[in-house]
């Protein structure tokens, strides 16, 4: 090989040289220098290049090395040889080894100082500076700054590395003061992830496990985190169908998997009351990473690391925002014109006589005219909704440390306010967390984690969740042709409301009364960490947790009198009350949580073998109680506690629980040469709701890897590739999600009962036990690859995974005589599988003063029935529509539909029985159906498949996170696709806008109106493809540019960095539910009866002092 061509593959080498260090282990006697060269290539993972003829008559040598770093064992090699060597990248360039021609004394040691900084200044705490050859280093305290003694300054060369920055080398060459700029790394493949009970490497990972970081989380100020993972992690599939302060949380599933478990610094825990500023990492685990937590973890589980201290001095950081939250869709109700007209069209167009019609033409023309009082016309969506309502965020935290103790210190402060106008409600979070880290000896240390979260929703006492019986029916009840206030401000206007007043009482606290829940998170950790000093490698960890929920719910109502006022007269009516005396219950529960772990673990690596292992015990016991109280008829509602009520209509109850769970814990990581990797887990957990002989559930999982990007066929590659890695898993978990104890016969509190003249308490069976009830079984296979191409200017990430769940709980379909007192206890009788992929890919990279990263990510999933206990079908058309074993699971049915009838004698020449009364219902401006099956009459027979489930089959996101200079900007683009929505543009006694503008009637004779003529046929209200709409939809999720001022304008104020940003999210939606004015994110079938989501426009700054 000549010289010149090795020359040339250096310069095209362009792999970081950060892993100088690498340790050797060999043993070797007396053999040639190439097979001992050969061997050190092996496990450096470097290229040996040189001249054949150059090492012909080289001396033999023998090692025996231990730990050794890579130029300890080329010194080795090269100590007699007439050679010398040349570390380049990832390559050993051999050479002659120049003669020398004098010989000096040894030189005197000699002390160097310097900064190690980052490129914008700043200090960088904790960097290691290391002489390149011989074990001497040291590392830079908090101001960055570093001294180190080196035997002698000629040819040294100082090594400066840190995690996160690119390694450098500088040679000493007489300097005694060398101050040093670090470039931030590209390539991520030394992060650490952290996994079930512990952290790896990224690059060693065999499982599937998706990572965000905070400066992500941050981009926007959101209230709940779950907002803003949407988009961002493939697999992840989220949705939020509400908007209202407080519970705003989008719902979170793995792969379609259901709810996943949710573990904040090593307990489980709610997402739902974190702080985004609070988060370091989120780690979702997918595969068999997540069967090391066992019965919890069949849907997955979402690992959340909180921030910890770091060596430095103490940094405030100061971060505030003002939001303003504005809805992104919501159907509004017509005006009173509209409102008479419409009542008017749909009695004369279900056959009713003009005589008595609700409103005359003429009483129409007044209310659109709107300037007689006795025809009001009021928008009660501009008197009870505003158009922005505030948000604020506050937040202070500290951040510090020294080589002994470091901390983190957390404050925050969120306050929403709901979209109401008048006393209708807000949420308040108050968010305090301290994390200490202690290094009490050389081989003990201590983690002291202590965080409360304390919460208040005060909201009118009137549901505002999805649905019926809540403040939403109220709003659609209340009519447009009453006015919104009367000339006695003291008088609450009558507006129908179908029963209750209407919105305008029942969303005002102050007028109906208030539920108020008021609730405390306290959590506090202790880890215990022992380097076993005995056992090189070993090492122990006792951890106990404690974490405690408490809630105070009260609930208050007020009695309320409606009154009409008669403008001639100037008279008031009472015309309806909700309640005649005031009423209270308060409710207290409480819920703990004892977590104790203890474990041991090893970390060793001998020569080309690491072998990482970890023994786990863990005990868990949850508790809970309740107790609630009440009385009612209050004399006055001007007071609102329990003594102010009556005495004899009060009430009581309250109730305890308590259960546990015990679990066993193993894995083992094995790792040969950095490049075959190899992880197994097995856990054991014992349920105490089984019989004694299924208690326990043993749950295994084994990943495999490959980074093929190390072996040495690869080496061509290394000029461009950084990493590639395949990967394989199988993984098994449990569910005991059953009610406890149903192996066991017994007996509930029934009723009260009247024996004699005396009521009695009553007992009740609990039903048939079943001792055969066991675990429900998960299994998941899961392969893929990640991969790595010019320094992460190209990288991804693919997975394909199959999930088989088995014995889930379900009752047999057998016929039982009606004498026979109970229903059949549940079996292990269901299953169910999961199939889909995951794909994420992306570019990062940084040129001059401008950086990116840039991906985009797309995730696919759908379940399948694999047996449902069900009846036989004997009706193949039954068994089509109704039979799910065999079937996907998000299959809907309904009637196809051809448009609307626009003529009589379309009806008349139909040719089939639609209505079931040989047509005579149906009038122009009904819908059409098609008779699929060609009977002649339309029933259940002609139902097909006219769409997907609720649930997105489709998830994708597209981040994008751009720095120039001091400007920054972010945006993620989330998408969901393959899922539909039922969407009916008729509401209770006040139609909506869509409904006036988009119904069919004689003057729009218009085959496909969106909506059917008013008064219809009562098959308009079948299920047909008219009404189940897809709703797939693109959202601008997120949005934000900030801009930092300049260091050195903020030296002279004493502040370390200063940025100001604007910020937004939910701002831009493509759907195809517009016109509709729907939400794609809407709960399905209920439009405009549930709180709208939310667009948000912010502004705030972060402060570092």
């Amino acid at each position: 090989m000549k010289l010149s061509v090795l020359v040339l593959l250096l310069a095209l080498m362009q792999v970081s040289a950060a892993s100088v260090a690498q340790k050797i282990s060999l043993k070797k006697s007396n053999v040639p220098l190439t097979e001992a060269l050969s061997a050190i290539s092996a496990q450096s993972g470097y290229s040996v290049l040189y001249d054949e003829d150059l090492l012909r008559n080289a001396e033999k040598v023998s090692l025996n090395l231990k730990n050794a770093t890579l130029q300890e064992a080329l010194n080795l090699c090269f100590g007699r040889q007439p050679f010398t060597y040349t570390i380049n990248k990832r390559s050993i360039l051999i050479t002659p080894k120049p003669v020398s021609v004098t010989v000096k004394a040894p030189a005197a040691p000699v002390q160097l100082s310097g900064k190690v900084t980052d490129e914008k200044g700043g200090p960088i705490p904790g960097a290691t500076v290391k002489l390149k050859t011989g074990n001497v280093s040291t590392s830079t305290d908090s101001n960055g700054e570093y001294k180190i003694t080196i035997p002698d300054e000629q040819g040294a060369i100082l090594v400066f590395s840190y995690i996160g920055f690119e390694t450098k080398e500088i040679e000493v060459n007489g300097q005694l003061t060398i101050d040093v700029s670090l470039k931030e790394a590209l390539s991520n493949l030394d992060e650490v992830v952290v996994v079930g009970y512990g952290a790896q490497k990224k690059a060693t990972i065999t499982g599937s496990i998706s990572t965000v970081k905070s400066d992500e989380l941050t981009q926007a100020p959101v209230a709940n985190v779950t907002n803003a993972l949407a988009g961002r992690l493939p697999g992840l599939i989220s949705q939020q169908s509400s908007g209202q302060p407080g519970y705003d949380a989008a719902s979170l599933s793995i792969r379609g998997f259901g709810g996943a478990l949710v573990i904040i610094d090593g307990v489980e825990s709610n997402i739902n009351n974190i702080d985004a500023n609070q988060i370091e990492s989120i780690s979702i685990l997918k595969d068999a990473a997540a069967a090391i937590y066992g019965a919890r973890a069949g849907n997955g589980v979402i690992l959340i690391t909180t921030k910890r201290g770091v060596l430095t001095k103490p940094v405030f950081t100061l971060t505030s925002s003002y939001t303003l939250q504005g809805i992104t869709s919501m159907i509004k109700p017509v005006s009173a014109g509209q409102y008479a007209e419409m009542s008017r069209e749909a009695w004369l167009q279900s056959g009713q006589p003009e005589a008595n019609a609700p409103f005359t033409t003429e009483q129409i023309a007044k209310y659109y005219a709107g300037n007689d009082p006795d025809y009001p016309n009021t928008n009660w969506y501009d008197v009870l909704i505003r158009d922005w309502a505030p948000q604020t965020q506050n937040n202070l935290s500290v951040r510090g440390g020294s080589d002994n103790i470091r901390y983190y210190g957390f404050i925050g402060y969120t306050n929403q306010q709901s979209m109401w106008k008048n006393n209708g409600g807000n949420y308040n979070r108050y968010n305090l967390q301290s994390n200490i880290d202690a290094k009490i000896s050389d081989d003990l240390s201590l983690q002291l984690d202590l965080s409360s979260v304390v919460e208040s929703r005060n909201f009118p006492n009137r549901p505002q969740n999805a649905g019926g019986n809540t403040v939403w029916q109220d709003f659609w009840n209340t009519l447009p042709i009453y006015p919104a206030e009367l000339p006695d401000p003291t008088k609450i206007s009558f507006a129908n409301g179908g029963g209750t007043g209407g919105a305008h009482v029942t969303s005002n606290s102050e007028i109906f009364g208030y539920d108020k829940l008021g609730s405390q998170n306290l959590k506090g950790t202790l880890n215990l960490n022992y380097k076993i000093p005995v056992v090189e490698g070993l090492s122990a960890k006792l951890l106990l947790n404690y974490l405690q929920d408490y809630s105070n719910n009260k609930n208050f109502n007020k009695p309320v009198n409606f009154y009409t006022y008669d403008n001639q007269s100037q008279m008031y009516t009472l015309a309806g009350s909700l309640g005649s005396l005031a009423a209270l219950a308060i409710t207290n529960s409480r819920n703990q949580v004892l977590t104790g772990q203890g474990s041991i673990a090893y970390d060793r690596t001998f020569n080309d073998h690491h072998i990482q292992g970890l023994a786990l015990y863990e005990l868990i016991n949850y508790s809970s109680d309740y107790s609630i109280a009440g009385r009612s008829n209050f004399l006055t509602p001007a007071i609102d506690q329990l003594f102010a009520g009556n005495a004899a209509y009060q009430t009581a109850n309250g109730a305890a629980a308590e259960t546990g769970r015990k679990s066993y814990v193993g894995r083992i990581n094995y790792a040969y040469k950095g490049k075959y990797l190899l992880e197994a887990t097995l856990r054991a957990d014992a349920s105490a709701k089984f019989p004694k002989d299924k208690q326990w559930g043993y749950f295994p999982g084994v990943s495999v890897g490959w980074r093929l990007s190390e072996e040495q066929f690869m080496s061509s590659t290394r000029g461009f590739m950084d990493d590639l890695k395949i990967r394989a898993s199988f993984g098994k978990s449990g569910n005991d999600g059953v009610g406890n104890f149903q192996y066991l016969s017994g007996y509930q509190y029934g009723g009260s009962y009247l024996i004699g003249n005396n009521p009695q308490q009553g007992l009740s069976s609990t039903g048939l036990a079943n001792p055969n009830l066991t675990w429900e079984t998960i299994k998941i296979y899961n392969a893929g690859f990640d991969a790595s191409f010019w320094d992460r200017k190209l990288y991804g990430t693919f997975d394909v995974f199959y999930r088989e769940r088995s014995g889930i709980p379900a009752s047999r379909v057998n016929s039982l005589p009606s004498t026979f007192g109970s229903g059949l206890p549940p079996e292990n009788l269901n299953s169910l599988n999961n199939r889909g992929f995951d794909l994420k890919l992306g570019t990062a990279g940084k040129k001059g003063e401008f950086s990116w990263d840039v991906s985009a990510n797309i995730s696919w999933a759908r379940a399948k029935w694999m047996h449902y206990e069900e009846p036989e079908y004997e009706d193949p058309d039954q068994r089509r529509l109704s039979k799910l074993s065999g079937r996907w699971t998000d299959v809907a049915f309904g009637y196809v539909t051809d448009g609307l009838f626009t003529s009589m004698e379309e009806i008349a020449a139909l040719g089939f029985n639609q209505d079931g009364q040989a047509n005579i219902s149906l009038r122009p401006g009904d819908i059409k159906y098609v008779d699929v099956n060609k009977d002649g009459i339309l029933n259940y027979k002609d139902q097909v498949e006219i769409g997907k489930g609720t649930v997105p089959q489709w998830m994708g996101g597209f981040n994008l996170m751009l720095k120039y200079a001091d400007f920054d900007m972010g945006a993620l683009l989330q998408g969901a696709f393959g899922y539909y929505t039922y969407i009916t543009l008729q509401h209770g006694l006040t139609p909506p806008v869509q409904s006036y503008d988009l119904r069919w009637t004689e003057a729009n004779n218009d085959a496909n109106a969106l909506v059917p003529r008013l008064g219809g046929a009562s098959t308009n209200g079948l299920p047909s493809e008219y009404y189940y709409k897809e709703a797939g939809y693109i959202r601008l999720k997120s949005f934000s540019i900030g801009y930092t001022l300049p260091a050195q304008l903020l030296q002279k104020i004493s502040f370390k960095q200063l940025r100001v940003f604007f910020a937004g999210t939910n701002l831009l939606t493509f759907d195809k539910l517009k016109k509709y004015g729907a939400d794609p994110e809407a709960p399905t079938g209920n439009l405009g009866f549930y709180y709208p989501q939310q667009r948000t426009l912010s502004f705030g700054l972060n402060a570092s002092f």
